[in-house]
């Protein structure tokens, strides 16, 4: 579960809802046999937000809402929105559905190849973060 100073209404409705993405995004990924790029919007909670009315429906209900459909604390929202987008990340990473290759050097192809971003590929798929370095 996720981490905020944000008092909540439906904490488990929201982690219900982005564990579902992540499982969405894992079978995408495999049956696509993609790569996520961690920095480049593979894996960004905003476009996943979106692109999901019920996750933002059940973000704002947690807040009230003007008489235009604004959201009145508006600072309590961002906030939110920045643990989620950390939680995102952090949810991915350890969901035990996906490898992850840190940034950095790796031994690919009989050289060592660098990775300059953080990847995700479905687990067992890749060795490493690189395109041809799919299991076969």
């Amino acid at each position: 579960m996720f981490q905020t100073k944000i008092n909540l209404i439906n904490p488990g409705k929201i982690d219900a809802i982005l564990k579902e993405i992540v499982l969405k995004t894992f079978e995408d990924a495999l049956e696509e046999k993609l790569l996520l790029c961690m920095e480049c919007g593979d894996v960004d909670f905003y476009i996943a937000y979106s692109n999901n009315e019920e996750l933002q429906d059940a973000i704002n209900e947690n807040f009230e809402i003007d008489e235009f459909g604004e959201i009145m604390k508006i600072d309590e929202h961002q906030e939110l929105m920045d643990d989620l987008y950390d939680y995102f990340l952090i949810i991915h990473k350890e969901s035990d559905l996906f490898d992850f290759f840190p940034a950095g050097p790796y031994t690919h192809n009989g050289g060592i190849h660098e990775s300059d971003t953080d990847m995700l590929a479905p687990r067992g798929l890749y060795s490493a973060p690189f395109e041809d370095a799919i299991k076969e």
